[in-house]
């Protein structure tokens, strides 16, 4: 199959919408936001088949490459990978991603990391060099009441948010500003609730009885079960399920682990025990 492999564009919005919409069973007006400002269309890579008679190509498969830093070092975050399903089967995917980290090593990078949605995913990714890392905890407590845990809520803005992030974490990979600005509103617009004070924050979403931590940083284990009592005297929910980073000081040896993200050494390997990649999505 002739192909050619570039940036997408404005005119190809609505029918790369229209593939995801598809392939992650959403709608094209979602599909079309994540385009534009998740991974933003200077971002996302298209494998174009060649069209016959004259007829113009068509998107064969694409993925979202979206810039990212951890301290000093450039990477890119790869995402969104689908491909058009008359087409799967074929190692089309592989192919895209493999010419994409050929260019990005050549370019400079030093790396490149990604999520994969399915453990199929996560071994297509071994095969292309990516190693298992970032793993998670699932932390399961019942929450104590306490009327004198002071926080605020919904009162940190995005650059807040990851200033204090980057206080705990200084070792964490920078997504652009505005993809977590659009990972924060779509948080949002599902219940989410931002509790916070001095001493650390954390973000949840409540269903039923419980807090849906998805993320947690505090100073220690007490500051963190203030947050947590703040939030039960907002909300009325007694326990709480916490996702934590494994390299997390917090409630050490605590929790069900799992795993999460993988990353691809794109020049010299370098340590990540201290690295924190989490996205708020």
């Amino acid at each position: 199959m002739a192909a050619v492999l570039r940036k997408a564009t404005v005119q190809d919005l609505d029918t790369l919408a229209q593939l995801r919409a598809q392939a992650f069973g959403t709608d094209r007006e979602e599909a079309s936001s994540w385009l534009r400002n998740i991974a933003g269309l200077d971002n996302v890579l298209v494998l174009e088949r060649a069209g016959t008679d004259g007829k113009p190509g068509i998107p064969a498969a694409l993925l979202g490459a979206v810039p990212v830093e951890c301290g000093h070092r450039r990477g890119i975050w790869f995402c969104g990978m689908l491909t058009r399903p008359e087409l799967q089967g074929r190692g089309l995917m592989s192919h895209l991603l493999d010419s994409c980290l050929r260019a990005y090593a050549a370019g400079g990078y030093d790396f490149a990391v990604a999520v994969p949605p399915s453990p199929q995913v996560g071994q297509s990714l071994k095969k292309l060099g990516f190693q298992n890392a970032f793993p998670l905890r699932m932390v399961r407590k019942p929450i104590e009441h306490n009327l004198r845990a002071v926080a605020e809520f919904d009162n940190l803005t995005v650059r807040r948010l990851i200033d204090t992030r980057m206080r705990y974490q200084p070792a964490c990979i920078i997504l652009p500003e505005s993809t977590i600005t659009e990972m924060i509103t779509r948080l949002y617009r599902k219940g989410m609730t931002i509790v916070s004070n001095q001493r650390g924050y954390g973000l949840f979403c409540q269903q039923d009885d419980v807090l849906q931590v998805m993320e947690l940083q505090a100073d220690n284990d007490h500051c963190a079960d203030l947050l947590l009592q703040a939030a039960r005297e907002k909300t009325g929910a007694h326990y709480a399920s916490i996702l934590l980073a494994e390299n997390q000081t917090l409630y050490l040896g605590a929790g069900k682990r799992c795993g999460y993200g993988m990353i691809r050494f794109l020049s010299q390997p370098f340590p990540i025990t201290d690295v924190y990649f989490r996205l708020l999505q």
